[in-house]
């Protein structure tokens, strides 16, 4: 069965200071893992606000982006895969040690849909263990994505666990 997730859209004001996003402005995308209630977050802030956020735990990927006018055409799906597309190389970026499964699987997930949207492209040939190899064609860049082999439990974890990160 062939999972699609949409990468939920930027949120309209900033989770620490509560001010409404304005167009142009520097907007950060935070996820983590929060050790405690074992659940994958997201959270928006403004790129002025990042030196006083306290990320409340594990950081599994940072990007930004810059906040578009919300009254403009809706979000486009080239938008969509451009936050599917950050998500997925920030994952690369954070150094993580304790949420390495689901930091994972997530590169996994994500590798596989954005393969499905040929944004990566195999190189060599297909595995089924240890990693795979893609191509960004557009940062003409090789990567690395760690094969996961997903039991319906860690399947059924994400899907719960990434309720912030997509729809």
């Amino acid at each position: 069965m062939a999972i699609d997730w949409q990468i939920k859209t930027i949120a309209q004001k900033s989770a620490l200071s509560g001010d409404s996003f304005e167009p142009g402005q520097k907007i950060v995308c935070l996820i983590f893992k929060d050790p405690q209630a074992a659940e994958i977050g997201r959270t928006d802030i403004l790129d002025s606000e990042v030196e006083d956020f306290s990320i409340p735990g594990e950081p599994l990927g940072r990007w930004t982006r810059v906040f578009k006018d919300p009254s403009a055409e809706g979000v486009s799906v080239q938008e969509t895969m451009s936050s599917a597309e950050d998500l997925f190389f920030s994952l690369y970026e954070v150094e993580v040690s304790l949420a390495m499964e689901e930091s994972d699987a997530l590169k996994h997930l994500l590798g596989l849909m954005l393969e499905r949207k040929r944004i990566l492209r195999v190189t060599g040939p297909r595995r089924t263990s240890g990693s795979q190899t893609y191509l960004h064609a557009k940062r003409k860049t090789e990567i690395e994505v760690p094969i996961v082999d997903i039991s319906p439990e860690l399947m059924i974890a994400i899907q719960d666990t990434l309720s912030d990160l997509v729809m």
